[in-house]
């Protein structure tokens, strides 16, 4: 069979039966200035970069990447998901029934699953980017 050719914007490889995926811990495009580059205007945004890397059976891999002071507001996921820290370090606040909180941190080497249905909020305040898997597979 023959390879599927590497995308340089999704960073997957898939051939029979497995996809490879890379880029995951790529800094958000606005932190890494090239001489190329046209100054961004969207810095009051403070949203971080999402980009799905691949969608394969199971699982969505995103990445988000984010500027310091970047955040996702409030939202919540149909189906359970898993965080994993790949550079810097993320704050995931995780709402329960009581409208009260917990906050995971998240960094490279570590990671939260979080339910479907739960509301969260990510936050950084330097750079760093977090992995995210759609867990949409059977269980």
């Amino acid at each position: 069979m023959t390879p599927t050719p590497r995308s340089a914007s999704a960073n997957t490889e898939s051939r029979d039966g497995w996809t490879s995926v890379d880029g995951l811990a790529d800094a958000h495009p606005g932190t890494v200035k090239s001489d190329y580059e046209i100054p961004r205007t969207d810095y009051t945004q403070a949203k971080p970069a999402v980009e799905r890397l691949a969608r394969e059976d199971g699982a969505t891999v995103v990445r988000l990447a984010f500027r310091d002071g970047d955040v996702m507001a409030d939202h919540s996921a149909a189906a359970p998901i898993l965080i994993l820290g790949q550079v810097g370090t993320v704050e995931v606040e995780i709402r329960n029934e009581e409208t009260e909180s917990d906050v995971v941190v998240v960094s490279p080497g570590s990671a939260v699953h979080i339910e479907a249905g739960r509301v969260h909020e990510l936050r950084a305040a330097a750079p760093a980017t977090v992995t995210l898997l759609v867990l949409h597979g059977e269980a």
